[in-house]
């Protein structure tokens, strides 16, 4: 593989690669969504919500997992205006017993990882400007709620997410740098194989335009996911990703990593 072995001990960790663009890096959370003040959003952000939501709807079909397509459907999002937090979080606890809390910016690793492992994702609640449609170097709530909630609603999925969570607070540095690899060739950029064919479930491809489009293209080179190879796999957040993996299915992907977490003393055994 192209870029295999550029890895081990250079990879930056994704909190760096950002906060090289000057991204606003936060450790704060907060769970409260009843008392949570909402950001008057102008018409010209629900535009740009509508924009990219009608955008990326109309591209996923044939392209998106059909776990993604069932799971964006239960979550209902509104289509023409940016939906509160509050309402996108109660359509997940009950479907998962997940929940959102409201973050200001990116979340640090270590931050991060403790609040999925209660069952928490974090969220942002600003929306990229409208010159950024095609590209924002900051993760917004468009990349969140479209891009990463809708799974979080299907159970074996949220399931993963959840173990992912607790053994990363068990990981030292260099375990840890194992796992975001790990973390960006699943949760961010991975593939699945459908009867239909082969599908996206990454958030990073189904809320973007640019990568929906290029990421079963015939430029990138799709691998059978292999945690030796993973692990040890070299990426760049600001590139389009040439290369990715491919699980067999979502209930594969919960078990297989409940034992390389085991195998690793991230869990302990019968986790």
């Amino acid at each position: 593989m192209k870029e295999a072995n550029k890895n081990s001990h250079s990879q930056p960790s994704v909190t760096d690669q950002y906060r090289s663009v000057n991204v606003e890096i936060t450790t704060t959370h907060n769970s409260d969504l009843k008392n949570l003040v909402v950001p008057r959003y102008t018409e010209e952000e629900h535009e740009t919500w509508a924009i990219m939501f009608d955008r990326q709807f109309r591209t996923l079909p044939g392209r998106a997992s059909q776990e993604y397509l069932d799971a964006l459907k239960l979550l209902n999002l509104p289509t023409k205006r940016i939906p509160k937090l509050i309402d996108v979080s109660a359509v997940l606890e009950k479907a998962t017993g997940w929940k959102l809390t409201r973050v200001a910016g990116l979340v640090p690793e270590k931050e991060f990882f403790e609040c999925l492992s209660q069952k928490l994702f974090p969220c942002t609640d600003f929306i990229r400007a409208r010159s950024e449609l095609e590209y924002t170097p900051s993760p917004d709530m468009f990349h969140d709620i479209f891009g990463h909630i809708p799974l979080i609603t299907n159970q074996t999925f949220a399931d993963f997410y959840e173990f992912f969570g607790r053994a990363a607070l068990n990981a030292d540095s260099e375990m840890l740098t194992k796992l975001q690899r790990i973390y960006w060739f699943t949760v961010e950029f991975g593939l699945i194989r459908n009867p239909e064919g082969l599908r996206v479930y990454g958030s990073g491809i189904l809320s973007s335009i640019g990568e929906s489009l290029w990421a079963l293209g015939p430029n990138v080179r799709v691998h059978p996911f292999d945690y030796k190879v993973v692990e040890n796999q070299f990426y760049e957040i600001f590139h389009m990703q040439e290369d990715v993996f491919a699980i067999e299915s979502f209930d594969w992907l919960l078990e297989s990593f409940r034992n390389y977490a085991v195998k690793n003393r991230l869990l302990p055994a019968g986790a």
